[in-house]
C-alpha cells in the first residue's frame, strides 16, 4: 500500500470517528440546559384568619423543588424571597439563606412565609371571603433570587388549599379545589432568568 493510500484511509477513519464520537458530543454540551427548573411540591397553611375588617393572618408551609438540570454548571443563589400573592397584592413573605447547587442536583427549599394582621385590598378581600365561603382559598407562589449574578424570577400559581376544620387548611391540588380530596398534586413552575441588561 502506497504512502498516499495509507494517509487516506487514516484520514478517512478520522473522519468516520468524529462523526461516531464527537459530534454527539458536540450535541451533548451544545444541549445542555442552563437554567434551573422548578416544582411546588407542598403547600399548606396554619391558622388562617379573615377578620370582618379584612385583616387576614396566615402561616404558610411551603415546599419548592429547585433542579440544576446542567451537567457543566454550579448555580449560586442569593437574596432568595418567596411570596404568597392574592390579586396581585403580597400576603406573606419569606426570605431563604443563600445555596449553591452542584451540576445535577436538587434542593428543596422549605419557606414559611407568614401574615400577621394584613390589611387586605378590596379585590382580595373580596375573593377570599367568596372562597373560604365555599371552602377552599386560592393563590400564587412567587420567588426572586440573584442567579449567578442575573435574576430568577419563579412563579407558581394558582394553587388551591381546602378547608377541612374551622380555620385549618389542608393542601389540595389544582383540579381538586372544591372536592374532599386533601393530597397535594406537584405543579410545574414557571421559571425567568434575565439580566439587567436585557
Amino acid at each position: 500500500m502506497s504512502t498516499l493510500s495509507c494517509i487516506v484511509c487514516t484520514f478517512a477513519y478520522l473522519i468516520i470517528l468524529f462523526a461516531i464520537v464527537g459530534i454527539p458530543l458536540i450535541v451533548y454540551y451544545a444541549q445542555d440546559p442552563k437554567d434551573p427548573t422548578f416544582t411546588l411540591e407542598h403547600a399548606s397553611v396554619n391558622g388562617f384568619n379573615l377578620t370582618s375588617d379584612g385583616h387576614l393572618t396566615s402561616f404558610f408551609n411551603i415546599v419548592l423543588k429547585a433542579n440544576n438540570p446542567s451537567r457543566k454548571m454550579k448555580l449560586k443563589y442569593s437574596k432568595v424571597r418567596v411570596s404568597i400573592y392574592k390579586d396581585k397584592q403580597i400576603l406573606a413573605k419569606d426570605a431563604l439563606d443563600d445555596f449553591a447547587q452542584r451540576k445535577h442536583a436538587v434542593t428543596m427549599l422549605r419557606p414559611e412565609p407568614v401574615a400577621l394582621d394584613l390589611s387586605l385590598d378590596k379585590g382580595p378581600r373580596f375573593n377570599l371571603e367568596l372562597e373560604s365561603g365555599m371552602g377552599y382559598i386560592s393563590f400564587g407562589v412567587f420567588m426572586t433570587s440573584d442567579l449567578n449574578g442575573d435574576n430568577l424570577e419563579v412563579t407558581c400559581s394558582p394553587v388551591f388549599l381546602n378547608i377541612t376544620i374551622s380555620n385549618s387548611l389542608v393542601a389540595s391540588s389544582p383540579a381538586d379545589a372544591v372536592n374532599t380530596s386533601h393530597k397535594f398534586q406537584s405543579m410545574d413552575c414557571n421559571v425567568y432568568v434575565y439580566s439587567d441588561d436585557d
